[in-house]
């Protein structure tokens, strides 16, 4: 019974994070007669000379050239992905405890729907006492993994074109 005058150590956590597919909720937006026709905006709303969305860019240009076969038909979907870190606990400043949510934002969308609340899709939370940013791609594993079915073809239905 020696080691009872020792404190024991807590065990270290394995590191986790929650991660909410992003394929049902492309899906869903086909699938919704008020969403799906703005799912071609991008397309029918072409501009030269302004730039009022991504789709005017000279980077999605470049994409449509590399990727013809991609950007022939404008249903398929493009994204943005966004990840900042924060401190969930504004008083405890001095907490080296973070949170880094990870958004995917569909960019067929509108320029007033794309970047609203209902069409930035929170895919990755990544909770933790430090900063994942030297390993973030093993967090960002089940993300991409989907990214790689949603490029191989998913397919689905399209409520507004039938």
């Amino acid at each position: 019974m020696r080691d009872q005058g020792k404190k024991k150590k807590k065990p270290i956590v394995v590191k986790s994070m929650f991660y909410l597919p992003i394929i049902p909720r492309l899906q869903r937006m086909f699938a919704s007669m008020q969403i799906a026709p703005h799912m071609t905006w991008h397309h029918e709303n072409q501009r030269q000379g302004i730039l009022c969305h991504s789709s005017d860019g000279e980077a999605w240009k470049h994409f449509d050239r590399k990727h013809p076969s991609f950007a022939s038909d404008p249903r398929n979907v493009r994204l943005g992905l966004c990840s900042y870190g924060f401190n969930p606990y504004i008083q405890a400043s001095s907490s080296p405890y973070s949170c880094r949510p990870v958004i995917v934002t569909p960019y067929n969308l509108p320029p007033e729907m794309c970047m609203s609340k209902p069409y930035m899709f929170l895919s990755c939370l990544i909770p933790g006492p430090s900063n994942p940013k030297a390993v973030i791609d093993v967090y960002l594993e089940p993300l991409i993994d989907d990214l790689k079915k949603l490029w191989d073809d998913i397919l689905t239905y399209d409520v507004s074109r039938k």
